[in-house]
């Protein structure tokens, strides 16, 4: 873009003065053969807006010029307001979203015909000047509009009525209720313009890198009701912002910029007095969100992993988190929303993978299938027909009326997919011996340790099923030790199992212990492995 160095020789007037008195001169543009009229500059000090007359033009347009910090550009015209007509004295509101303006209408020449002047108004919507039209309060003869600091109180002159359309000017203001309301006007007092204000600034930078954010915006917001009051862009260059606060207000300002995190600042202004500055030290702000995510398990609450996700600001993104064993599981995360934290964790419920386990219980002798079957999974009833999760140990344990109870332990599959696990039962017959290798005690003891109790439940359930049942209890020992010793803990033993029993409401009749001690071993006592196979308790039917 072409650059030229825009000179104000006069009174060029700021934002929070008054419409110009005097005219200013444009060196360079005057030379060139402009007529340069009213101007007004931006609450930033970085954009001038004016009324001029190109050398070969026949109406007054409005123009802007901006600047970088160092030079002004070239005068852009405000095409979308301008007309055959003058537009003239221009003023800007404090985060440039509104423009007010005079645009003049010649008379006819008609009798009775006179100039009017009406206050206008156009709206800045996405870079774009839009929507000019005569405000609802203006009449045929108002001149010189002022929009004050808080982009609500616009005041303006107004030619007195006469006859001859030659009244007094006299100053008048009004307060605009919403995009399309006013107030209705009253004469304006000399000291609406010196209301006390509070000038807030400062500069938004890049945490990573220091430099200043060239998108960056500052929306003020009251702190009570929410309502956004105005906003202003940072200068794209420097990131610098400033903004106007009035007094006994209470504001929140949301500073942000594309892309970027957000950064809240509340300033009360209650009991200001004048006008004031307060400059803020550089407001760096984060691109990118840190996210820890701890997946657990949706059944057992049990953490299965933790990921961490860098995620820019800005976007809606789509995360598929993935763990073996578990569905994938879809999460949205929204930085487009404003985010003040630039770290977050999150706890997300994964749920289990599971495969379909069909139980098939059948004779071990007939292969007919036992239909009154009982399972007990993991020491909990379960069905022939059940979910389970994907590669996991389980305990299963079947019993049946007429039919030693069945105790095994099985893996299910790594896919999704059904199994079928096929359990064969033993009938229960006279002088059957069953081994119950679940039985254990402690060390050189005859007493029971808590592992054995599942396989003690499991016997007397096998007594409760079949009330016509009696067996002997035996148990066994290695040849570590006399035999003396081995018979009587054999002994001990079996009277451990029997007592456990009669306490869960066997009846005694129903059990013969006997002590074998070392005289019955199953293999040969020459390896610690073997040994431990001849440590058991054993069941032999008895009667049935």
């Amino acid at each position: 873009m072409k650059r030229i160095t825009v000179f104000f020789i006069g009174i060029v007037v700021s934002w929070s003065a008054w419409a110009q008195l005097k005219l200013p001169q444009v060196r360079g543009l005057e030379s060139e053969g402009w007529s340069v009229q009213h101007s007004v500059m931006s609450w930033d000090s970085l954009s001038i807006y004016f009324a001029a007359k190109e050398p070969r033009g026949t109406s007054y347009d409005l123009y802007v010029v901006r600047s970088d910090g160092w030079l002004w550009t070239k005068p852009e015209r405000l095409s979308a307001i301008c007309t055959p007509q003058d537009e003239l004295w221009p003023s800007i509101g404090s985060d440039e979203r509104m423009l007010f303006y005079v645009q003049v209408t010649p008379a006819t020449g008609e009798k009775n015909s006179f100039e009017k002047t009406q206050i206008m108004r156009a709206w800045q919507r996405e870079g774009r000047w839009t929507e000019p039209a005569p405000i609802i309060i203006s009449g045929e003869q108002d001149l010189r509009p002022r929009l004050l600091e808080d982009n609500r109180t616009l005041v303006f002159f107004r030619r007195e009525e006469s006859k001859h359309h030659d009244g007094a000017w006299a100053k008048w203001s009004s307060t605009m209720l919403d995009d399309h309301n006013w107030t209705f006007p009253i004469p304006a007092s000399d000291t609406l313009q010196s209301r006390p204000i509070l000038a807030v600034s400062g500069t938004l930078v890049s945490v990573k890198t220091g430099m200043p954010l060239t998108s960056g915006k500052v929306l003020v917001y009251d702190a009570t009701t929410e309502q956004l009051l105005q906003s202003a862009a940072a200068h794209k260059r420097t990131g610098r912002w400033r903004v106007p606060l009035q007094a006994d207000h209470h504001y929140r300002l949301a500073l942000t910029a594309d892309g970027y995190s957000y950064s809240y600042i509340d300033i009360p202004t209650q009991g200001l007095r004048g006008r004031k500055e307060r400059v803020y030290k550089p407001i760096a702000l984060d691109d990118e969100l840190a996210l820890s995510l701890q997946l657990y398990d949706s059944e057992t609450q049990a953490i299965v992993s933790k990921q961490k996700k860098v995620l820019p600001f800005g976007k809606i993104h789509r995360l598929v988190l993935q763990q073996a064993g578990y569905y994938d599981t879809t999460l949205v995360v929204n930085t487009q929303r404003p985010t003040v934290f630039t770290e977050t964790e999150l706890d997300i419920a994964v749920r289990p993978k599971k495969s379909r386990q069909r139980f098939v219980v059948a004779d071990a002798v007939t292969g007919t299938t036992i239909g009154q079957a009982q399972l007990l999974l993991d020491g909990r009833k379960t069905g022939t027909d059940t979910l389970m999760r994907l590669n996991e140990e389980h305990t299963l344990q079947v019993s049946a009326k007429g039919y030693i109870f069945h105790d095994t332990v099985f893996q299910t599959g790594k896919i999704t997919q059904e199994h079928t696990v096929l359990i064969r039962l033993q009938p229960l017959t006279k002088d059957l011996v069953l081994q119950l290798r679940n039985i254990q005690f402690e060390h050189d003891s005859y007493q029971l340790t808590e592992s054995s109790n599942e396989e003690l439940e499991a016997l007397a359930q096998l007594l409760f099923m079949n009330p016509t049942l009696r067996i002997e209890l035996s148990s066994h020992t290695d040849d570590q030790g006399s035999d003396k010793y081995n018979d009587r803990l054999s002994t001990l033993r079996g009277q451990a199992v029997e007592k456990w029993l009669i306490e869960r409401g066997v009846d005694t009749q129903r059990m013969v212990i006997a002590g074998y001690g070392k005289r019955k071993p199953l293999v040969p006592n020459d390896s610690d492995a073997n040994r431990a196979l001849n440590r058991r308790v054993e069941i032999k039917v008895l009667e049935f």
